[in-house]
C-alpha cells in the first residue's frame, strides 16, 4: 500500500525543523516549494528558488505555520514569492528564508527565530557577565585574603623579631648582672 502524500494549501507557509534552526518555504502547488535556499548548498550562498517538496524537507516532518489574519493568501502569496525569484541577497540575520515567507503572507519581513536567538544570546551575555562579575568578585576576595595573610605574616614576623630582640636584650642584661 502506497503512503499518501499530505496535501498543503496553495501559499501555505511550510516549516522544517533542523538541529538548531528551522527552514521556511511557501507551497507553490504541484509538489513544489519556493524558498530562500541561503546556505543550504554547503557554504555557497544560493538565491530564492523553486524546488520539490522532497528536496525542501529532506525527509523531515513539515509543519504548516498558521496566521490569524494574513494580509495575503493562496495565489497572491505565490505571486509575491515568484516576484522575488532568483534574488540572491540572503542574510542570516536580516534577510533569511523566514523573513521571505512572513513578508509574502503579512507584508512585513520578520523572523521570530532570529529574535529568539538574539534573546538567547542576550541571556547568555547577562549570565556570562554575572559569572565574570562573580569571578572578579572571587578574584577580589581571593586577592584580599592573600593580602591579609601576607599582612598577618609580616606582623607576626615583626613581632617575633621584636620579641627575639627583647629576649636577646634581656639575656644580655641578665648575663651582665651575673658577672
Amino acid at each position: 500500500m502506497q503512503q499518501q502524500k499530505p496535501h498543503y494549501p496553495l501559499g501555505a507557509h511550510l516549516i522544517v525543523k533542523h538541529f538548531g534552526y528551522t527552514h521556511h518555504g511557501i507551497y507553490a502547488g504541484r509538489g513544489r516549494v519556493i524558498h530562500y535556499s541561503g546556505f543550504a548548498h554547503l557554504f555557497r550562498k544560493h538565491p530564492i528558488e523553486m524546488t520539490s517538496i522532497e528536496n525542501f524537507s529532506h525527509g523531515r516532518k513539515i509543519i504548516v505555520n498558521q496566521y490569524q489574519n494574513p494580509k495575503y493568501k493562496g495565489r497572491k502569496v505565490v505571486r509575491r514569492m515568484r516576484s522575488r525569484m532568483h534574488e540572491n541577497n540572503y542574510h542570516l540575520i536580516i534577510n533569511n528564508c523566514e523573513h521571505l515567507c512572513t513578508w509574502a503572507i503579512t507584508g512585513v519581513e520578520s523572523s521570530p527565530q532570529v529574535i529568539k536567538m538574539m534573546n538567547r544570546l542576550t541571556t547568555i551575555g547577562y549570565v556570562s557577565s554575572v559569572m565574570s562579575f562573580m569571578n572578579s568578585l572571587m578574584l577580589t576576595l581571593t586577592t584580599t585574603c592573600f593580602a591579609l595573610v601576607l599582612y598577618i605574616k609580616k606582623k607576626l614576623r615583626d613581632k617575633a623579631k621584636r620579641q627575639i630582640g627583647s629576649y636577646l636584650e634581656f639575656k644580655e642584661q641578665r648575663s651582665k648582672k651575673n658577672h
